[in-house]
């Protein structure tokens, strides 16, 4: 039997994804959980520009690598000794998330600019629609905050993202 809960969150570099990788992190941290950070790429969804260089498949890899290592970092920084597993998936997003077993809870950010603008995004709404098991949707600071305005939350991942650590 399974005692430690599974918070799982998708990452994809978005700052909407980064709020979600930090309310995971704080959720997971607080029930003495494990925190699954999972980030997917799929090189057929992007069409590149005509004059650009199609990116390979290492390519991807290697960027999918940097992004979940940022962000292993990122949790580390905030929530020192909260276990963290990683996942890079080939697979479309939706079908990475949707397709996640074992978790307790699974976290996505919004894409959603402002409230009640109703963006949600094709991979949220196919996580809603089929969830693996509950589904939070975080939303960025200045969406959450009063009149769009900073707050703490978008002042300390603005420092972090300055190089400043921050507590």
């Amino acid at each position: 039997m399974r005692n430690r809960h599974v918070i799982a969150v998708g990452v994809d570099g978005s700052d909407a994804a980064e709020a979600a990788l930090l309310w995971a992190a704080r959720e997971a941290y607080q029930r003495g959980g494990v925190l699954l950070v999972l980030h997917a790429w799929n090189r057929h969804l992007r069409p590149p520009a005509p004059y650009a260089p199609v990116p390979g498949p290492d390519d991807e890899h290697r960027a999918g690598m940097r992004l979940l290592e940022r962000s292993v970092d990122m949790v580390g920084a905030g929530f020192p000794g909260l276990p963290v597993r990683t996942v890079l998936s080939g697979l479309r997003p939706e079908q990475a998330l949707t397709g996640v077993t074992g978790a307790d809870l699974l976290v996505l950010g919004s894409a959603a600019q402002q409230p009640g603008d109703g963006r949600l995004g094709a991979v949220l709404l196919a996580c809603l629609r089929w969830p693996p098991c509950p589904v939070v949707v975080v939303q960025t600071p200045a969406c959450t905050s009063p009149a769009g305005g900073s707050s703490a939350h978008g002042s300390a991942t603005r420092a972090r993202r300055r190089g400043i650590r921050v507590h």
